[in-house]
Formats: C-alpha cells, structure tokens, sequence
C-alpha cells in the first residue's frame, strides 16, 4: 500500500511539475494566437477642433428641423496614411483611408451641430415607417477593415456613438491585417458601439462582363472568353442566390443577427442597358432579402427618404481622405430633410444643384437671365436636391418675366426626382403641362412678358394656376415614390436678355 501511493504521489508531482514548466509555453501560445486574430487598439490623441468653427457647424445646422429622416454617411477605412505596410488598401483604395485625427474631428464636428448617432435596428425601423429619431446621422463602414477595430472603435467610445460596418464575409480573416478577423467582430458587436450588415460574400470584385470591358459581378454576367458568350442568366441566378446563401449562412456560424441592409459593392445598382435582366434579378433578390439597400452613387439625389428605399437604393455621403470636419457637416446639412416651406430660395446659391447634379455658385442664370458661355441657351437648377426627397402636400408659387414673342418658356418643375414629376411650362401667351415629357394639358395665357404660376402638389394629383386663370390638373401617382421637391428650367435660343424668375415661395398645404 505504501509503495503504491508513493508511486501515486511520484506520478501526480511529475504531472505538476510538467505543467509548471509548460504552462508559459502555453500562456504564450495562447497569447501568440490571440494576437494573430485580436489585434492591439490605439487610443489616439483627441483632436482639437477651432471652438469658432464648432460655433459655425452649429449655426449651419440651426436652420434644420429637430426631427429628420436620418442622414447615411459612408466611410471605408480608419487609420493613419503608411500605418502599416502590410495593411496597405488595394490599388486605388487609398484615398478611402480617413485618419484617426480627421475622423475625430469630424465626430465631434456632427456631434457640436446636433447630430447623433443610430444603429441599424433604429434605421430599419424608421424605413419601415417607424418614428424618425431626432436628427441623425447613420455611420456606416463598407468592406469590413481591420482600422475599425484598431482605430475607430476607441473613437467611437469616446464620442459615444455607433456605427455599422458592412462586411464582405468571405474576406474576413485573410489577407491580415488589413481585413477584420472574427475574433475583433465578436468583440467589436459585444460592445454594443457596432452592428455588422451586408456586402456580399465574395463579389467585392471586378470582373469582365463584356469584351474590354469590367463590372460589379454582383449586377452583371460574367463574360466567358472561351465561348465568346455571357454567362447564362440561369447560371447568374444560381450563383448570385450562392453568394447570399454563404453571406449568411457565415453571420449565423459566429453568432451575429441575420443583416437586414445592404450596401452595393462599388454602389453598381446595375446596368438596365447593357444587361437588364441581371440588373433586373439582382435588385429583386436584394429587395427580397433586405430591408433596404445603399450606394454611394446614384443618377438622381437618393437621399435618405422613404422615396429612394421604395426605389431600392439610398444615397450616401461619402467620406475620403481629404474629406474635412466642415465638408462633412455641410454634406450632412444639405441631406437633412427639411418640410415644404421656403420663403427665399434665391438667398443661397449652394441651395441649388445645376443640370449636371453639381452645386450652384450663382443663381443669375435664373434669376437675371444671363446664361452662361456654357450654357448660353438654357439654365436649370433642382432647389434642395436632397432635402426635398419626401415632400408632398405643397404649392410652389413663383412670378415669371422677360417672355417674348419670339422665343422663350420657362418651366417650373415640381416632384422632382420622383415616380410624379409634372412640368408647368409657360411661354408667351401659353402654358403647358407635362408629364413623362408628354403635354396632358394646356390653354392660352393673356400675351404678356411676365405671369405668375401656382402649382399646388398633392398625392396623387397636380394642379396648376397662372395668374388666376383656369385650372390645369393631372392625376399622378401615389405613394412613397411619388414625392419630391422643385426645379427650374429656362430655356431660350433666341433673345437676350433671356426669361426669368423675378420672385419664388414654397408654403405647405394642410
């Protein structure tokens, strides 16, 4: 018996002293392996920002309403420029990576003009018809890189805001350490600051879809050079409807809630004119999936409105690398949804977006009718491009002058940007009203240079008015898609001065 236990207690002191002299090999393989999927975070400096301009962001947005829908805001990358060699951004993808200091900045730029922050269960809801928050913005961070965990997420906590990022799943964990690991998005989603959406799970590339030509293998068929042929849409289908099922089958495998927003890689809603039918399935696999869906870059202003989600895209503010504290809050500022009344819109040329989407540095091609060189026989210009999205329920009233006998209209433009835009054109002696480009309505007008043009915009119905006279009316459609806002048109090749815009008032109907 005595020999036995000391054979016993031989064995266990052995087994003791095997973990004594393991047991910092293993701290250190753990820690070794940690640090392979966890890395370090950086609790950078704050970033001091001119109290004289966190006075002015103020003043900018005091003109906003409290409430608004809520304002996207599209960054990539946070980190310093040459951080780490190794977590270099692809060719071209550079000018995506905001700094540490620039993003503080900015956080507290939005923060001084009353801005907060929203999850995506906040933005989901308000898409779904949910109250709006009181004015926010909704921080979102495409492709899932490493600078979120390391960079911004301690920014984020000092600021006390959240932020979304919009993973591409099968690139999380590789080409380390620029991409995120699991084991920073588990931490990153324990925090409460950050939730994870969607951004495909291996489409994030290009590819080609026709003979010299790249795209977004998302919205188009490949093109196969050994046949000289598309792929088949058959084929597109399966191997689109693939990708999503891996999408989240990998949110299910490490425990995240299933996304329910989208972004588009590379913001390519489709090409409906070379390769319809994948433009076709593809926004109507997205709408099947997700409550929404977001892009960087649209044909018309998308902003954060119930119109663009009915239209299966969301426009965001994108942010770059030269993007500053004051840029980001007047891009902010403009995309901020404001009600139906505007009692001088000639006040500030920047309220004011022109024929190529850019924004107005003078308005006297409206107002005055001096065109410019390069526009010397029309002016146009969008009131509010972005801010006007969900408007309805308002007349739009507006006093014309400088029409000739021998040329000239002037066409005042209402729903903007929606399924109903009506065109109220006025010549000399007629007026006209528009609608797909097609004349619905018209009658003539007293011969006069000037006239005064009411145009009263209703769901499902516009009704327009000048100087009094008879009523103009067409039935339009309803619904989320059908708002919109105002736009100008002058058009004259012939005379000069050139018809004008003497006076403009937007007021709300009850």
């Amino acid at each position: 018996m005595s020999r036995l236990w000391t054979r016993t207690l031989g064995a266990l002191l052995s087994l003791v002293t095997l973990l004594v002299v393991a047991a910092p090999f293993g701290v250190s393989w753990y820690l070794a392996d940690l640090r392979r999927h966890v890395s370090g975070q950086r609790d950078t400096p704050v970033t001091r920002v001119d109290p004289a301009d966190l006075r002015r962001f103020a003043e900018t947005a005091g003109r906003l309403p409290g409430r608004a829908a809520p304002v996207v805001v599209a960054y990539h990358d946070i980190r310093p420029h040459g951080d780490d060699p190794a977590a270099t951004a692809p060719a071209g993808r550079e000018h995506y990576v905001v700094t540490p200091e620039a993003f503080d900045a900015q956080l507290t730029a939005l923060g001084s003009a009353g801005y907060r922050t929203i999850s995506s269960a906040q933005y989901v809801d308000y898409l779904r018809g949910g109250s709006v928050p009181a004015r926010s913005v909704y921080l979102t961070f495409d492709d899932g890189t490493r600078g979120l965990w390391a960079y911004a997420d301690p920014i984020l906590k000092r600021h006390r805001m959240v932020a979304a990022s919009y993973l591409i799943t099968g690139q999380v964990d590789t080409h380390r350490p620029y991409y995120l690991s699991w084991a920073e998005i588990s931490r990153m989603s324990r925090s409460g600051r950050w939730d994870f959406q969607a951004h495909t799970h291996d489409l994030h590339t290009r590819v080609q879809t026709a003979p010299g030509q790249l795209g977004s293998p998302l919205t188009h068929r490949r093109w196969e050079p050994a046949t000289g042929t598309r792929e088949s849409l058959a084929a597109y289908r399966q191997r689109l409807t693939a990708d999503f099922d891996a999408m989240f089958t990998a949110f299910t495998a490490h425990q995240l809630p299933r996304p329910r927003l989208f972004a588009y890689p590379f913001s390519e809603i489709g090409d409906v004119t070379t390769d319809p039918e994948a433009a076709a399935f593809s926004r109507d696999l997205i709408a099947a999936r997700f409550v929404g869906a977001l892009t960087n870059k649209s044909l018309a202003p998308e902003p954060s409105s119930r119109r663009s989600a009915a239209d299966g895209q969301v426009e965001r503010a994108e942010v770059y690398a030269t993007t500053g504290a004051a840029e980001l809050v007047s891009a902010v500022v403009e995309r901020t949804a404001v009600p139906a009344v505007v009692t001088d819109p000639f006040a500030r040329a920047w309220d004011w977006r022109d024929q190529h989407g850019e924004p107005m540095t003078e308005l006297s091609p409206l107002t005055a009718g001096r065109f410019t060189t390069d526009s010397p026989r029309r002016a146009y210009g969008t009131l509010l491009a972005y801010a006007s999205a969900d408007w309805t329920g308002y007349t739009a009233d507006a006093t014309v002058r400088g029409l000739r006998t021998d040329g000239g209209t002037v066409t005042l433009l209402v729903g903007v940007n929606g399924d109903a835009t009506v065109s109220v054109r006025v010549a000399y002696g007629r007026v006209a009203l528009l609608r797909a480009g097609r004349v619905v309505a018209e009658a003539a007008l007293t011969p006069a240079a000037g006239h005064r043009i009411a145009v009263t915009v209703r769901d499902g119905e516009t009704v327009a008015r000048v100087d009094g006279g008879p009523v103009l009316r067409v039935v339009t459609p309803t619904g989320p898609g059908a708002t919109g806002g105002l736009a100008v048109a002058i058009d004259d090749a012939q005379g000069r001065p050139h018809p004008s815009v003497a006076a403009l008032t937007v007021t709300t109907i009850g």
